[in-house]
């Protein structure tokens, strides 16, 4: 049946299953996003919901001891005081226009208050803000008078009360009634309008419903009207309310969210109209229901066009295809006679073959081995005897005995690797080593670079027995600078080493080397610099920074801990206050250039030519302090707005590659990695284990053991040597963990591999 409806010809036919696939991922997609937008959108507005109670839970908190504080002050106040507590013996009318004074500068000064009272039991009169004064009987607020007399409570608490047919929040001072020796109170009405609009936030666009309950059920605050609060403290409320609950009452639908005032006793009430929501969702699920229906129609047309316009050819290329194979080729005798996909993948095969050949002819060039072992040699400091007759027998670098060292490093790395992905990077740096060697060539000198997989590349260059002059190698290499910024358009830091022989350590050389490359940075110096320039360079020697403190620095950036990076930014800064200039720039000096050091994957500190010349700017070391701690806040934004997601791949990838350039590197550390990638090394290790299923520190000795079992299997060097070439750090670790992964110790799996091939 199918056969009879299936289109012949082949764009027809990819038309038709595209339809039925992007319908079918279309429809899929569209209910899939719909119904997670419904869902998220319900738990973004709960989560809203929950926030807005848990501030307006602190923001009441404040207020309310705010307000008693405040009452606090004004029964304190002198005037205020002095006549509560006066007796009819030293009464004084002036006493009296004193403390109307303050009620009423207490009053301009506190917008909350409706009204004081002022109580002298002991005169038996009551003054009140609005200027008038009442014995005890005629005072036309009985309710209050009743409340002191009654109340018991051992603390300040608001209660409510009503004067001529207004509800206000009351507070009275001190908490005692008359009974207890007090002959003075102040009574306080708070403004319930105000508490709502300023502590509960309320306003009349909000649909959502606050209400708060007091200790005896009844309304304290809120915006709910009465039938509504009256059927909620009535209702049951679930044990587990703190949570959110959902509770129904007439024809709506609430989503409520509790909390606790626990000073007060009073229980705040959250109140969001569920159908609300529930409109605008579905409003936005049509929409996006339509939208999609829009696109699809649109894929259709494309899909049609796209498949006659580019596919049509595939049935003339396939016809050419025929005619050029002939009737004889075994394609015809086949069920696929007539399959024209099949005839162009048969007519390709051959350059397919031939191109799989040539990637396999690149990858076991010689030239990966070599730069492998250049690696090995800088990581091992001296190489071992197979590393060593290797280097001479396939490099010209050694044929006069002696060589030099350069490092070059890229300027603005951070800048470098937001505008390039890794494979981009991977590639420049491999167009910069062959600039550099084509360049020293042209000036008479054999080169070989290494790659570090980093901001810098390490050449090796051969040097005349009599190079002691080093002008030639100098200038060669500003001609190496001028050519990379001249067709890479990068910028690079140079540093020349002097004369080398092979049994000298080459890799105390090539540290010292990567650090000349950043005096540029500090001193705003352009040129290629050479071991004499270590005399001078001495950053830090004689600094007395706390070093522990400046790495819990870094370590507070690394942690995006805001807090802790201003504590130790004060500390380490701190003590500078007693040096005199010089030694407080130097120091100051030491700590950008380290932190330089640590984020130079990032752009933030890059563009600066000179750190000393920097610091002319600053008056204070206040200054350069603040400035410091906001660069570090920009480099926690910059790795805060990265998206994890999109770069996890891509990180992996480069920690792949680090390992693999820095294996035969003994102290090779998960730290190292991590600070490579500048991620934490918890989220490193994160990364590593959900992309490749293992943790990080067992890929490095898996990969070590790979790589000894190759060196065991297609060489004859002695155990000790493959040792070292692997990167373990002792034969008795290597061993164990050998046998540990093959069951057998290395000598043995020697053997038993080299019976097997023969």
């Amino acid at each position: 049946m199918w056969s009879w409806v299936k289109p012949k010809k082949t764009y027809s036919s990819v038309f038709l299953y595209s339809c039925i696939a992007v319908s079918l991922l279309t429809l899929v997609f569209t209910m899939f996003l719909s119904r997670q937008f419904a869902q998220s959108a319900m738990d973004e507005i709960n989560k809203s919901n929950q926030e807005k109670m848990n501030q307006v839970v602190k923001t009441s908190e404040f207020t309310l001891q705010k307000l008693r504080q405040f009452a606090l002050r004004i029964y304190s106040d002198e005037n205020i005081a002095l006549w509560i507590n006066m007796s009819e013996n030293d009464y004084s009318p002036l006493s009296l226009n004193k403390a109307a004074d303050s009620v009423r500068e207490f009053m301009s000064s506190e917008p909350f208050i409706d009204g004081i009272y002022l109580f002298n039991f002991s005169l038996g009169q009551i003054y009140t803000s609005d200027s008038s004064i009442y014995t005890i009987q005629d005072f036309d607020d009985q309710a209050m008078l009743n409340y002191i007399k009654s109340q018991k409570t051992p603390y300040l608490q608001f209660v409510n009360h009503e004067v001529k047919d207004e509800s206000h929040l009351a507070l009275v001072v001190p908490a005692a009634g008359p009974n207890q020796n007090y002959h003075g109170f102040v009574a306080i009405l708070f403004s319930k309008p105000l508490l709502n609009e300023h502590m509960l936030q309320i306003s009349e666009e909000d649909h959502n419903k606050f209400f708060i309950e007091g200790k005896n059920k009844e309304f304290i605050l809120g915006n709910t009207d009465a039938a509504l609060t009256e059927a909620l403290i009535e209702t049951d409320k679930p044990q587990a309310a703190e949570q959110g609950w959902k509770w129904e009452s007439g024809n709506e639908t609430w989503s409520i969210q509790t909390a606790q005032l626990p000073i007060e006793g009073w229980k705040v009430y959250h109140l969001s109209p569920i159908s609300l929501w529930q409109a605008k969702i579905t409003k936005i699920r049509t929409e996006i229901i339509g939208s999609s229906i829009i696109l699809l129609f649109a894929l259709l047309l494309f899909l049609f066009w796209q498949s006659y316009r580019s596919l049509k050819p595939i049935s003339d290329l396939a016809f050419q295809l025929q005619i050029k194979l002939g009737k004889k080729h075994p394609m015809e005798q086949t069920a696929n006679a007539n399959n024209e996909i099949q005839w162009i993948h048969s007519g390709f095969h051959l350059l397919v073959e031939q191109i799989e050949q040539l990637d396999l002819s690149i990858k076991s060039s010689k030239a990966l081995v070599k730069e492998d072992f250049l690696r090995q040699w800088i990581f091992n400091s001296k190489a071992s005897g197979p590393v060593e007759a290797f280097i001479r027998s396939e490099t010209k670098i050694l044929q006069t005995g002696s060589f030099r060292m350069a490092v070059v490093r890229l300027e603005s790395y951070g800048r470098f690797k937001e505008c390039y992905d890794f494979a981009s990077r991977k590639l420049l740096r491999y167009a910069l080593g062959n600039i550099m060697v084509e360049v020293l060539a042209n000036h008479g000198f054999d080169a070989e670079t290494a790659d570090f997989s980093s901001d810098h590349l390490v050449v090796l260059i051969s040097s005349p027995a009599s190079g002691e002059d080093s002008a030639p190698v100098i200038e060669a290499m500003e001609e190496v600078r001028a050519q990379i910024r001249r067709w890479l358009k990068l910028e690079l830091h140079a540093a020349v080493s002097s004369v080398l022989h092979m049994e000298d350590n080459v890799h105390t050389v090539y540290t010292l080397m990567y650090e000349l490359t950043l005096i540029g940075f500090i001193y705003n110096e352009d040129r290629v610099f050479t071991s004499e320039d270590l005399e001078r360079y001495q950053l830090g020697e004689d600094s007395k920074l706390d070093e522990d403190l400046l790495k819990q620095v870094i370590y507070s950036v690394h942690l995006k801990n805001d807090k802790a990076l201003k504590s130790y930014l004060d500390d380490l800064t701190l003590h500078m206050q007693a040096l005199s200039y010089e030694e407080c720039k130097l120091q100051l000096t030491h700590i950008i250039y380290s932190i330089m050091k640590s984020f130079k994957n990032y752009k933030t500190f890059q563009g600066m030519k000179s750190i000393h010349t920097f610091l002319e700017q600053f008056a204070t070391i206040g200054e350069v302090n603040s400035w410091l701690y906001g660069e570090l806040l920009q480099i926690m934004d910059q790795h805060r707005k990265k998206n994890a997601s999109s770069r996890k791949d891509e990180v992996a990838a480069e920690m792949i590659e680090y390992v693999r350039n820095h294996l035969h590197n003994s102290m090779l550390s998960v730290d190292d990695i991590a600070a490579h990638v500048s991620i934490s090394v918890n989220y490193a290790r994160q990364i590593f284990k959900e992309s490749f299923e293992c943790s990080l520190s067992d890929y490095i000795t898996n990969q070590r053991i790979e790589y000894a079992i190759k060196l065991l299997t297609t060489t004859d060097w002695t155990v000790a040597d493959i040792t070292e070439q692997s990167g373990f750090q002792t034969k008795s670790t290597f061993y164990s963990l050998f046998k540990r992964a093959t069951g057998m110790t290395p000598n043995q799996y020697r053997t038993e591999n080299t019976q097997d091939k023969t």
